[in-house]
């Protein structure tokens, strides 16, 4: 979500949908305009694409020239609200709020804050947290816009954070000695929601601890029936436990009360499996697995153990980036592993995760390849839709391209069978990202329909790579003030999101921004302080080749110098194959220029010709430099080979044509004019002269010039 941006907006979606502003309740407008409002501030701080509006007004069926129809509502949609409220982001609209103007927001932080403090066993802080959050609700969310799916869907999601919060904050009054007062509400809620055990536990020891054993055998025999009329199965090992704590009078139901929860919740694991893989939610899910983990450590519970291990690795690979927390990782999973069936399924997926792990860290895939061949022949297609983006993520280096792409298509199709949501999404958005790092013309119309699946239902770490992307592409276009605001929002969605990654693209896209606007040098402290922090990728080198660049630029050689140095090693050869292999490259080159450095120019070229037709892209696209022919001619240039650096720089003009590259192609046709000039064949100066002119023209369009 964006930062603080236009004051005093308050949105409440939690009850009747409402808009205030300083205060006041605002009327936004008929129908259709509420109801784009809604989709928008369902989405605040992401995109939300005009045909995805469409359909949030007319479903499948929209009327003839539904897009203009769209863009005229939310022109009045802008003149009812204050117009800054509403941003134009291709291929849609974002609404620009800070995340407290939003009631749901506000409740969903008070309701982890309320979870966290129970886990601590703080119950008086987590009633606090919670009856605050619980308070926020009107009504049902969204309950005006039953008939807009996406609504809906978002509705039936806060209603299900919301139940959690009504079970926590409960078994924050047990723990506080508030027992016969909750007996009427529990009597409701399992007469309500009669499948949710832990509703049925909570009711036990409140009747129990209010002595009334017999109304509490009472309860489980009600729950038991239940659970075997409606699904065939026994009560829960832990409903089942306060069962026989209740029949042996069990002093543990009549612990301290200002102490531990009495009713262990048991839906930590199911918490967080559902923020992992249906949310996209890293740090939620993370909280919760943890959580479950320890609990099933403590139950002797193998299955929930690993189930918990496996979710704390979560969507990508090394998410764990400190040497302590990817140490612990292995451990967990290793540890589950040993006690499972070699056979078991999910014994397959801890092997998976871990092979994955490894051959990260090693820059290696053997391992987890073989593995994907082993889950392509099990016919579980859970445990190979996991091997398939696990072993993408490994793959992310240039030698890569058509095994990725197999990959993705491959993860698509398999997602059908796995009745996962995430597998489609993470499908998709592979596939996306192959098509971008390949300079694939159809990148963008993949990007528009991984917009059109997150649409229909949130996943924050897609949307993070996906808002990325879209940085990327503003990038691309020149809009570089529109850039760098969107870096900084998508910045915070990451850290939102849980996810590692978040300062390290801010970092790469400013990066990207101040290069093409000449300004790199400003940021020598910056990328000096950053390329030191923890939560870069171990096999992330980028960062010494962005200070190298900016040093030089600024005129700082000795700091070029010895960046370039870290970079390069013993031998340039040695740099990983990574995400970020291409843009170190690059800024080799660049250094190589800038300090006259004609023998790591001549290990450059050598290293990146393979890749020529490749586009230099950071991490999974969401950074573009350009053409690899840029640094190849750059390479050729800083040689004295000025046939070569003419033929690379022509080359990379029209691949950053085909690209729409903007900035791109205006430092492309400079750098040709360059090598011409140097050249001085016949002809080379009129030559050089249209280029420059053709780049100067370019960069006017530019809503901050490039110098």
């Amino acid at each position: 979500m964006v930062g603080n941006t236009t004051g005093g907006v308050d949105l409440g979606v939690l009850g009747p949908f409402e808009v205030r502003i300083g205060g006041a309740p605002r009327d936004v407008g008929g129908p259709r305009l509420r109801v784009l409002l809604a989709v928008l501030t369902a989405e605040a701080g992401r995109v939300v694409s005009v045909a995805a509006l469409g359909r949030a007004l007319w479903g499948e069926r929209p009327p003839d020239h539904a897009d203009r129809t769209v863009r005229t509502y939310l022109s009045r949609l802008r003149g009812s609200v204050d117009p800054r409220l509403i941003l134009t982001r291709p291929p849609g609209y974002v609404l620009h709020v800070a995340p407290e103007a939003l009631d749901a927001a506000r409740f969903e932080r008070l309701a982890a804050e309320g979870r966290r403090a129970l886990a601590a066993g703080e119950p008086g802080v987590a009633r606090e947290h919670l009856a605050a959050g619980l308070a926020l609700w009107r009504g049902n969310a969204y309950e005006e816009f039953d008939d807009v799916e996406t609504l809906k869907a978002e509705g039936m999601r806060l209603d299900r954070v919301r139940h959690n919060a009504v079970q926590d904050r409960i078994d924050a009054d047990l723990a506080l000695g508030e027992d016969a007062g909750l007996i009427a509400e529990l009597e409701a809620l399992t007469a309500a929601y009669p499948g949710h055990e832990r509703l049925w536990a909570q009711l036990m020891t409140a009747l129990y601890r209010a002595g009334r054993q017999g109304d509490a055998l009472e309860a489980f025999r009600r729950a038991r029936h239940g659970l075997i009329t409606a699904s065939g199965v026994e009560p829960s090992p832990v409903l089942a436990q306060v069962h026989r704590q209740v029949l042996a009078h069990d002093p543990g139901l009549l612990a301290d009360r200002a102490g531990a929860v009495a009713t262990v919740p048991d839906d930590a694991l199911a918490a967080g499996e559902h923020a992992l893989l249906e949310d996209g939610d890293l740090r939620t899910s993370r909280e919760h697995f943890e959580t479950a983990y320890r609990r099933a450590e403590q139950a002797g519970d193998t299955d929930a153990l690993a189930r918990a291990a496996l979710g704390l690795g979560g969507v990508w690979v090394h998410e764990h980036r400190t040497a302590a927390t990817s140490a612990l990782l292995r451990t967990r999973l290793r540890s589950a592993l040993e006690r499972l069936d070699p056979a078991a399924p999910l014994a397959q997926r801890l092997r998976t995760r871990l092979a994955g792990e490894e051959d990260y860290e090693a820059g290696t895939s053997d391992k987890i390849l073989a593995v994907v061949e082993r889950t392509r022949a099990g016919g579980d297609p859970v445990a190979h839709a996991e091997a398939l983006s696990i072993a993408h993520h490994c793959l992310l280096g240039p030698d890569h391209t058509a095994a990725r792409h197999a990959l993705a298509t491959e993860l698509i199709g398999v997602s059908t069978r796995s009745g996962r949501r995430t597998d489609l999404v993470m499908g998709v958005l592979w596939d996306t990202v192959d098509l971008f790092l390949a300079g694939d013309p159809h990148a963008q119309r993949m990007l528009g329909e991984l917009d059109d699946l997150l649409a229909a239902r949130k996943h924050l770490a897609a949307g993070f790579v996906a808002d990325a992307m879209k940085v990327m592409l503003a990038i691309r276009a020149g809009r570089f003030g529109e850039a760098e605001q969107g870096a900084r929002a998508c910045a915070e969605l990451g850290q939102a999101a849980g996810d590692v990654d978040a300062l390290g693209w801010y970092g790469a896209q400013l990066v990207a921004i101040r290069w093409f606007q000449g300004r790199l040098g400003d940021l020598v402290p910056v990328l000096d302080g950053l390329m030191h922090s923890p939560t870069l990728s171990a096999r992330d080198n980028s960062y010494y080749a962005a200070l190298a660049v900016a040093a030089a630029s600024a005129g700082d050689r000795r700091t070029a110098a010895g960046a370039l140095a870290r970079l390069c090693g013993d031998d340039l050869g040695a740099l990983p194959r990574s995400s970020t292999y291409l843009v170190s490259l690059c800024g080799a080159a660049e250094t190589a220029y800038l300090l006259g450095d004609a023998g790591t120019a001549a290990r450059v070229a050598g290293l990146l010709r393979p890749f020529a037709q490749l586009p230099a892209m950071a991490s999974l696209a969401i950074a573009c430099f350009g053409s690899n022919h840029y640094p190849l001619g750059t390479a050729a240039l800083t040689m004295g080979e000025h046939d070569r650096a003419v033929a690379h720089l022509r080359a990379a003009v029209q691949h950053n044509l085909a690209l729409a590259h903007w900035p791109a192609v205006v430092f492309s046709r400079r750098r040709h004019a360059e090598a011409l000039d140097r050249r001085g064949g016949v002809g080379d100066a009129e030559a050089a002269e249209r280029e420059r002119e053709a780049a100067d023209e370019e960069s006017r369009t530019f809503d901050d010039q490039a110098r």
